[in-house]
């Protein structure tokens, strides 16, 4: 699995991101990735995205996704923390 992915900012360059994970819901039916760009906040805590991955003919897209999904990434989130911690 490569580890490193391009992603376009909104200004249309493209920013190196490191990927942490992919991962797919049954029940969405839907693949998600999450990524970084090695952003740190006030907290020191790095900052991680979240994006719906859909394949093209090109290759793959990054989408946003709806809250209902958003809510489910989380708690996959949330899950891998929780065993890591055990």
């Amino acid at each position: 699995m490569n580890n490193k992915i391009s992603v376009l900012n909104e200004n249309g360059e493209e920013i190196e991101a490191e990927v942490l994970l992919y991962f797919s819901l049954d029940k969405t039916d839907k693949n998600y990735i999450l990524y970084t760009f090695g952003e740190v906040d006030d907290n020191r805590m790095e900052t991680i995205h979240a994006s719906e991955l859909t394949k093209t003919e090109d290759g793959y897209k990054l989408d946003m996704m709806p809250d209902d999904d958003w809510e489910a990434v989380k708690e996959v989130m949330r899950e891998i923390i929780r065993n890591e911690q055990e």
